[in-house]
């Protein structure tokens, strides 16, 4: 359960690394189709659940026909992302890690009193 939690609170920041990959022009082309592939994926399987909408596995969120599609996204499109982070180059992965750590930083000092 703390691992799922971590997971969570991780994700926002996450997928802004990976946009900021995507669109950093040091990454070089051939790595950008790995989320652009692992996403088309994740959309037809979600498409296909709603031309034929059966029931994959049990629901396990209350919430009707939404929770089914989630599931794709989540099982084949994040680790799609995860891949790609970590066939990017490190140093700009860092690099970006680093300044969305600071912005992060720079958010929270309004709250603290």
């Amino acid at each position: 359960m703390l691992k799922l939690l971590r997971f969570i609170y991780h994700l926002p920041n996450f997928l802004k690394l990976a946009w900021r990959l995507f669109w950093d022009q040091r990454i070089p082309v051939y790595l950008k189709f790995i989320p652009l592939i692992f996403g088309v994926i994740s959309v037809v399987f979600f498409v296909l659940y709603y031309i034929m909408p059966v029931d994959f596995w049990p629901d396990f969120l209350p919430l009707g026909r939404l929770d089914d599609p989630i599931v794709p996204v989540l099982i084949i499109f994040i680790p799609g992302l995860y891949l790609f982070t970590k066939a990017c180059p490190r140093e700009i992965v860092l690099e970006h890690a680093e300044r969305i750590d600071e912005e992060r930083r720079s958010r929270r000092i309004f709250f603290r009193f």
